[in-house]
């Protein structure tokens, strides 16, 4: 009833993963909303204290200090993390209750897997009731290795507390851009990668092969979809977003400075198709690298900045701008935070309680009682003896 109430009540607020250069450069979990401050719900502390009985005993804290953002549905939050504990590990987290649970990575694997590439995404399936997290993992196909890259795909269901190889031992032909889906529309993860199947080798540049790709958490199917035709240039800049719960690209300067436009185009899910909305601009910035993200009732944030790159910028705003309205206006509060986010989701706040789910700062005590994560403690420790053994 909470999360329904939250939802049709088209709360404004975006989490994002930034890093506060206000507050010393340190990394801050935040909600961003369209007016008032960002509210932060998550400072991550980056500095690691090794301990005699890490990773023995593990909680939210260290689990953080390098963990990403991996999508948002229903108010509930999939963490990542690659650099700690070996990658071994994802976790969903409700910062509306202080909630979380650790989830080991599953074992399947084969010598073409390329892990460090791996991709991670959060789904819901509606049919089941069931959180999916769903890991894609590129693979290197002999006898082209480099250049071929498809990818398998795992899915772990949160009811059952099990992985599954839903791609069967087989290969779809896509790779993510990135280690993260880029965003979720109606429990469904979308990822910018680029399509494997490609006959000509000797022509192969990936930006003229860039796709989204999707996995079904019911079904665990990929599908790809293709950007709209008549933007395939060498020039344009396509951003993919979730505009009230439907694909959506930002198509970037389709004239030239200084009055760069964006052209908002719409996908119907049911014909395919791509479909002009509305045209937001002109701007007279020079650079827009880091992704938009879309409010739940259709505003779009936008961080723009001149200069060679964010960190030599001579001037960082952003904007928020109503593409119905063609209304676009700075949030002086945001800009005051000067989150330089690179990982965003829209999100809504929720009572959300996904089963095996312990508060954070009580792990500790749930571990000693909890059998499973008991096993978990074991494996975990007998994984970080063998690493310090190699």
């Amino acid at each position: 009833m909470h999360l329904d109430f939250n939802t049709s009540r088209n709360n404004k607020q975006i989490l994002c993963n930034t890093t506060d250069i206000a507050n010393y450069g340190r990394k801050v979990v935040a909600y961003l909303r369209v007016n008032g401050p960002p509210i932060p719900v998550l400072h991550i502390d980056t500095e690691f204290t090794v301990r005699p009985n890490y990773p023995r005993v593990i909680n939210f804290a260290d689990f953080s200090k390098n963990m990403s953002l991996g999508g948002s549905v229903n108010g509930i939050v999939c963490l990542a993390n690659y650099a700690e504990m070996f990658g071994q590990f994802v976790a969903l987290w409700n910062p509306a209750i202080n909630y979380w649970k650790p989830i080991e990575f599953s074992k399947m694997w084969s010598r073409y897997d390329r892990l460090e590439d791996m991709s991670v995404g959060l789904g819901f399936d509606g049919v089941a009731d069931d959180f999916k997290i769903i890991r894609i993992v590129p693979v290197a196909l002999p006898p082209y290795f480099e250049k071929f890259r498809w990818s398998r795909v795992e899915m772990y269901s949160a009811n059952q507390e099990i992985w599954e190889d839903v791609s069967k031992g087989g290969v779809i032909p896509f790779q993510p851009k990135v280690r993260h889906c880029n965003f979720v529309v109606k429990g469904v993860p979308y990822w910018i990668g680029t399509d494997a199947r490609q006959e000509d080798m000797e022509s192969f540049i990936p930006d003229q092969l860039e796709i989204l790709g999707r996995i079904d958490p019911f079904t665990g199917l990929f599908k790809k979809i293709l950007y709209p035709e008549h933007i395939k240039n060498g020039h344009t800049l396509v951003h993919p977003v979730n505009l009230r719960d439907s694909v959506a690209a930002l198509i970037q300067s389709p004239g030239e400075l200084p009055n760069q436009t964006f052209d908002l185009y719409v996908r119907d899910e049911d014909t395919a198709k791509w479909t002009k909305m509305y045209s937001i601009g002109p701007f007279d910035f020079e650079r827009m690298r880091i992704p938009p993200q879309c409010f739940s009732t259709g505003e779009i944030v936008l961080e723009t900045w001149t200069g060679e790159n964010i960190h030599d910028s001579i001037d960082r705003t952003t904007h928020i701008c109503d593409p119905k309205n063609n209304i676009v206006f700075r949030n002086n509060e945001i800009d005051a935070l000067q989150p330089f986010w690179f990982l965003s989701y829209s999100h809504v706040e929720s009572l959300v309680c996904v089963k095996g789910m312990v508060q954070i700062g009580k792990e500790r005590r749930d571990k000693k009682t909890n059998p499973k994560m008991k096993k978990w403690i074991e494996f975990l420790s007998k994984d970080f003896e063998s690493a310090l053994n190699l």
